[in-house]
């Protein structure tokens, strides 16, 4: 058995009791579990985008359309963006006492949006590979919009600025 320590509690009075404390050992059962979760998430990470990849594969050779292209991608990301300015819009003009029509109709518009691309999708497929081929596509290019459309405005804002405070170049050789 480990000895007990103890420790001074409120060391500044004279009157503070002793009490004992506990040990603490080094469990590296943690750490352990941690690096487990994390492999488990870069393996379903990988297998997510191996899936992917050879599901595109196979609809282009089997129908001629692939699914993850980057139009694709441009659509989804302007529902997506529509559906966000549409909700903001909705929830200001609720919390101003206002007309939140203008919100709902733009919401409708990113919802039609998406809705003809899943329409594209089964018109060139059969509805099996469409439906569900539409559901990953809007799935996963949603997430990939939340994180991209941040990073393009800062792109821009960066980009601006840097226009701004760029020099004037003179050609001298001509």
């Amino acid at each position: 058995m480990a000895p007990t320590r103890y420790v001074m509690l409120g060391a500044w009075r004279a009157s503070a009791k002793r009490r004992p404390v506990a040990e603490t050992t080094i469990s590296f059962l943690g750490t352990s579990m941690l690096v487990i979760k994390l492999l488990a998430i870069v393996a379903a990470i990988a297998a997510l985008v191996l899936g992917i990849t050879k599901f595109n594969q196979h609809c282009a050779a089997k129908f001629g359309h692939a699914f993850f292209t980057r139009t694709a991608f441009y659509i989804t990301a302007a529902a997506l963006g529509l559906l966000a300015v549409g909700n903001m819009w909705r929830h200001s003009a609720i919390q101003s006492h206002g007309d939140a029509l203008n919100g709902v109709v733009v919401m409708v518009l990113g919802a039609l949006l998406a809705c003809w691309l899943v329409y594209v999708n089964i018109r060139r497929i059969d509805a099996v590979y469409g439906i569900g081929g539409s559901v990953a596509q809007l799935g996963l290019f949603s997430v990939l919009a939340w994180v991209w459309l941040p990073l393009m405005v800062l792109a821009l804002i960066g980009q601006f600025f840097l226009l701004m405070t760029a020099k004037p170049v003179y050609v001298v050789n001509r």
